[in-house]
Order: structure tokens, then sequence, then C-alpha cells
């Protein structure tokens, strides 16, 4: 006899897993159990104390998009209330140049909706490229653009050849044509790098560009990425970030599930998938305890290897699906992620230029604008090597200046980025050693563009490296927070391979999603929800996107419009914390 019964077993509890139980509880009227490895919930979306007490710090997940929590939004309303709450800074990213002492400073959605001031900006530095940014910008808010973007972002692998899907993505192309960014074959085939360079003649507006699509876990010196990059423009003035922290997003979905009945279940290692007559029955437990499925099993965070080797075994797997599955590459995006407790906010030469730069959420340092230091970071990190401290180009931000309840009354908690070599590279020891060392250049680093960015002014520092991110069992063996790259061989249609895209896997009735997944390397909800879009088309649940006024991709783009009207509309709430 079985330990516990659920009609659906989600293995996990990160961020996939909350929002898949979501709609597994309420759309098909499920009883769920949640089975977390962890002491805790919510996987990336992690908020904690960490540099001193009352300094609070994202652990994992920091950027947040409007477009995350589409679907969310819509079919569940409580859960902005509940604390998954979209914000944004005056300047959403931004650069800053040593060698100038200037920048460049993109203004966000919220402040900026016409894009008028930060084109402003952009032609101090370039007029062309100032109005090729109005047009990409129109591009953006258009009804085809928005469409697509969505049809794009929340539909899985097999839904997304639909005739209709193809039509809207066809019905964009003059709208790309208007923006001057023409998706030929030149395009889709070149690398980031490559793409900047011919969309922006400057090399300011180019370092914009590319430093967001290394931490959207794109090495930009690699070729078959222009798809990618042609989004990434028009994504710059939406980073944002979540109300009080990530883990806010976590307690509104544990809220939620909790009232619809759900069950957690936590320190608890799911050993292997109880397989019967080729379908999942249930979990075995660490401690062998057996749970029974009596609908169905979903791995909802766990990597491929995980899945396959782990959970099904071997045996059950053909070869040529395993062998994708050995070969997948995990190297980029392993990340050296510092939370600082400060007494005062860094205070930027630049500011001489711009004040408003003061107050960017995702601000990169750069000795001169040109953007072959981000270049040669990437290049560098793909040989598992530490760049030069001229080629560093970390990412800096001060969420308690528009958000107070990160830090303390009158002090500050900072956070920062930067590419850092795979975890297995260096030895525990040898880590320990680095994080002090970096520790050191960061300040010595940031010192030169913000001359208060002393160790005076260092209350304290949490250092969080690759090694440390092996926490997350998910993220083994590098620490990559992507989970695997984003190369183009591993995007799209072939995330993380053809065999696993549409999230079945080689055993009846056992589901997988997660960050290793379309769209991947992200907080959002797309994986989840695209996962129960499979699980609900294999056994006629529940279609939300199929109810009266849910109509997709329509429905979406208004709730997309609707949360960043709500924030615009609310901007006077956090011009009182400057």
């Amino acid at each position: 006899m079985p330990d516990e019964v659920f009609d659906a077993i989600v293995i996990g509890g990160g961020t996939k897993a909350l929002f898949l139980s979501m709609y597994l509880s309420k759309y098909a009227g499920m009883s769920v159990g949640i089975f977390e490895r962890r002491h805790e919930i919510g996987g990336c979306l992690a908020t904690e104390e960490l540099s001193a007490p009352g300094f609070r710090g994202n652990t994992h997940a920091n950027i947040i998009l409007p477009w995350y929590y589409l679907p969310i939004w819509r079919d569940f309303p409580e859960f902005w209330d509940y604390g998954a709450q979209w914000d944004q800074h005056l300047c959403s990213d931004g650069f800053v140049f040593r060698d100038k002492e200037n920048c460049l400073a993109i203004y966000s959605d919220k402040h900026d909706p016409t894009q008028e001031k930060t084109c402003g900006e952009i032609a101090r530095f370039s007029k062309k490229d100032a109005d090729k940014w109005r047009k990409i910008w129109a591009m953006e808010n258009s009804d085809e653009y928005q469409r697509m973007q969505v049809d794009m972002l929340f539909n899985p692998a097999e839904f997304r050849v639909s005739p209709e899907i193809l039509t809207r993505q066809a019905e964009v192309y003059p709208k790309l044509m208007e923006a001057e960014i023409e998706p030929d074959g030149l395009i889709l085939a070149a690398s980031a790098m490559r793409v900047a360079k011919e969309w922006f003649e400057s090399p300011e507006l180019q370092s914009c560009l590319l430093r967001f699509a290394v931490s959207s876990a794109v090495d930009v010196t690699e070729p078959g990425q222009g798809g990618m990059m042609i989004g990434m423009g028009a994504t710059l003035p939406t980073i944002g970030f979540n109300r009080g922290g990530t883990h806010m997003v976590a307690h509104a979905a544990h809220q939620l599930l909790t009232r619809m009945g759900c069950e957690f279940f936590i320190n608890k290692h799911v050993d292997k998938v109880l397989i019967e007559n080729g379908a999942a029955a249930g979990i075995r437990l660490s401690d062998g305890s057996e749970i029974a499925a009596n609908k169905l099993v979903v791995s909802a965070g766990m990597s491929p290897e995980q899945l396959l080797f782990d959970l099904i075994g071997r045996e059950h797997v053909d070869d040529r699906t395993a062998r994708h599955v050995e070969l997948l590459e995990r190297n980029f995006c392993c990340l050296m992620w510092y939370s600082f407790a400060v007494h005062e906010a860094p205070t930027y030469k630049a500011e001489a230029f711009n004040p408003d730069i003061h107050e960017c959420m995702w601000l990169g340092m750069q000795p001169d604008p040109d953007p072959i230091h981000i270049a040669r970071e990437c290049q560098y990190t793909k040989m598992s090597q530490w760049p030069p401290l001229e080629d560093y180009a970390p990412t800096v931000g001060c969420h308690s200046l528009v958000d107070p309840s990160f830090a303390p009354p009158g002090k500050h908690v900072l956070q920062n980025e930067q590419l850092g070599p795979p975890a297995p590279v260096h030895t525990e020891q040898e880590w320990l050693e680095i994080k002090k060392r970096y520790a050191d250049e960061l300040i010595r680093i940031w010192e030169d563009y913000a001359p208060n960015m002393t160790w005076d002014n260092v209350i304290a520092v949490d250092t969080n490296s690759p090694l440390d991110h092996l926490r997350m069992r998910n993220l083994a063996p590098t620490g990559s927070i992507a989970g695997i790259d984003r190369s183009s061989f591993q995007t799209f249609d072939n995330r993380p391979t053809p065999e696993l895209v549409n999230h079945r896997t080689p055993v009846k009735n056992l589901y997988a999603t997660g960050g290793c997944w379309h769209v991947g390397s992200n907080a959002g909800s797309s994986e989840a929800y695209n996962c129960y879009k499979i699980i609900a088309t294999d056994m006629g649940l529940s279609k939300p996107w199929e109810e009266p006024g849910k109509e997709e991709p329509d429905s979406l783009v208004a709730v997309q419009r609707e949360v960043r009207k709500r924030v615009r509309e609310n901007a006077t709430d956090t011009d009182k914390y400057r």
C-alpha cells in the first residue's frame, strides 16, 4: 500500500513546479502533492537577508520582465495582490563609461512610455540610432508584435506550427521592416555582436544591448543568435523587478495553492519514478516511502540528466535521446552574484553627464564604450578562464532606491552580476579565496566609477559563486544559472532536445518542465504553462485559454498592457522614495 496518494505528483518545489501545480489544481481539478528536496519552496524565486540583518537580496532571479506571469495574472486574479508585483526603476538599463565619465541611460517604460527621453540620450551619441530606437519601440508596442511575442513565449513547440500562429508571424514582418531590422539570412545566422553592430552605430548602445544579452545567458560571440536579438532591444525599457524581492512571487503561488488544497512536502528527496506497464504510477522517496499517482507525475525543475538517468533509469531511454542529453552544453552564464549592504548608494561620476543614471536597475560598467570587452568576457568564460580586469563588464543595481523594503532606513542594498568560470574549474578552497579576491577587485573597479564605493561604505557582503549555485542540484555540475546554455542548438524547438521539447518523456503519464525547457533562463511561467497545455491536450483537461474572453494571444496581450499601464499610473509611489 502506498504511503500517500494524489492525482498528480509534482517533483520539485521551484518556480515551474508552483505555477504548473496551480493549473493542475484549479483547471484540472486534481489533488496535487509537491515534493521538494530543499528546506524551502520557490527555487530561483529566492530573497534572503544575505549580507547583513535587514538587508534583503535576491539569491537567484533578479530581473523580472512584464511578460513573465501573463497567464497567471489572467487566470489567478489574486496573484498580484498576494505579492507578484512587477515594478521598475527610473532607468531600466544603462552603462557608465570610465574614459569620458559619461553614460547612456535607457529609461523605463514606467517613466518614459514614449521613449522620447531615451531617444534624447541616445541622440547624444547618434541621432541615427535615436531615430531607429523610436521605430523599434513603435514595433514593440504594435498589436502584431505583441501577438507574435506571446505566441512564441506561451505555446509549446508543436503548437507553434499551427497555421494561425504562422500567419501572425507573417503579419509582424512589415513591422520589422519599418523598424529596419529585416530578419534576413545574414541576421538570423549572425552572432549577437554582429547584429548589434549592424543595427546601431554607437558603441554605447551596442554595449547596452549586448550586456543584457549576456544576462539572458547568451554568448554574444556565438553564431545563430540573430533571431533572439530581435526582441532584445525592445526588451531593455521593460526590465524590472518584483517589489519586496522575487520570493514574494513564490509566496503568492504558495497562498493560492494552499487555498486550493495542494499539499507540500519539503526535505523530501525523490529517488525514482515508479513505472508500471510503461506508465508512471508514482514516486519512491529516498527514505523508502512510496507515493502513488492516480493520473500523472511531473518532473518540474530537474535537469534532463536527472530526469532520464536518475528518475527514470537509462534502461527506459532510447540511445538517441540519451546521447542528445549527454551532449547538452552548460558552461556559460556561471555567475558571481554578490549582494552588498552599504551606507550610501553609489554616486557615479557620470551623474554629471546625466543625473538619472543614479537610479538604474541594470547598470553596466566598462572602461570605454567598445563592446569588445563584453565579447572578450564571453570568450574567456567559454575557455573556463577569468578575463583580465580591463575586460570585466559587471552589472550593478540598487533596488532599495525605489523599494525601501530591501534595506533599513537610510541604508541601501546593492546587487552585482558578473560572468565567472564553471564551478568544477576550481576546488572549494580555491573558490573561497576567489570570492574574497573578486570582492576586492569589484570594489576597486566600482570606485573608479563611483568614488564613494569604497570598503568604508560597505557594511557587509554576501558572496555567491558558481560553486554556491550547486545548492540547486538542477544547476549541477557547472553552476550555470541557465541550467543549459542558450546556444542556437539548445533554444526554441531544440530546448532541451527535440525529443523532450514538448514536455513528454519516454514514460507515459510522466511529463517534464523546468528552466532547461523553452523559454528557459528566467523566473517566469512560460515553461510551466506550456507544459500544462500539453498535459491538458493529452488528457482532455480544462483549457483556460479557450474560455470566452481568454482567447489567445489577444487576452495575454491585453494583460501585459494592463500591467504596464498599472505600473505607469503608480509612478508617483516610487518618486517619494528618491
